[in-house]
């Protein structure tokens, strides 16, 4: 089956290269294929392995945990939980997006799932030590992580409050 998402980026590439070859004929189009090619090369595998870490993980969980942990029934436990595991969630959007995936498919509330994917882009630990102490210094990284830190929460919370009405 193929998905609205799969159409849209064929259409817009299709724009593209129709924009391209105005611009610049046949070498702006190759030269956008190449470009494109060293993306695939550089990125392809990294996408390729999170999907099996994702289908890993989705056959090693304990069935029933995610339900339990982080249903609409675990309330306010479950978005703090989701909450930490967005925030030590060490990875770009290859793999914490699946997983969120995995979560919803698995029996994941919405609050949980909002909060999750919000903590593991507003306050993930990884990138703060990696990159933020480092380029930011400690002061400013600290300060801006210590400030988003209570907003996966109260996004979990809205989605929770707004699923309900």
């Amino acid at each position: 089956m193929i998905s609205g998402a799969l159409v849209a980026l064929v259409v817009a590439l299709i724009v593209l290269l129709a924009v391209a070859w105005t611009r610049g004929g046949a070498p702006l189009v190759r030269e956008g294929f190449v470009h494109g090619n060293g993306y695939l090369l550089r990125f392809g595998l990294l996408v390729v392995v999170s999907f099996f870490l994702a289908g890993f993980a989705e056959v090693l969980m304990p069935h029933g945990w995610v339900p339990r942990m982080l249903g609409h029934q675990a309330g306010v436990r479950g978005i703090l939980v989701a909450t930490g595991a967005g925030a030590i969630t060490p990875s770009g959007p290859f793999v914490a997006i699946p997983l969120a995936a995995l979560m919803a498919r698995s029996g994941a509330g919405t609050g949980a799932l909002v909060a999750y994917v919000s903590a593991w882009g507003l306050i993930a630990l990884h990138r703060l030590v990696a990159w933020e102490i480092p380029i930011l210094g400690p002061r400013l990284a600290l300060l801006r992580w210590g400030v988003c830190a209570a907003l996966p929460i109260v996004a979990g919370l809205a989605a929770r409050a707004l699923v309900r009405s």
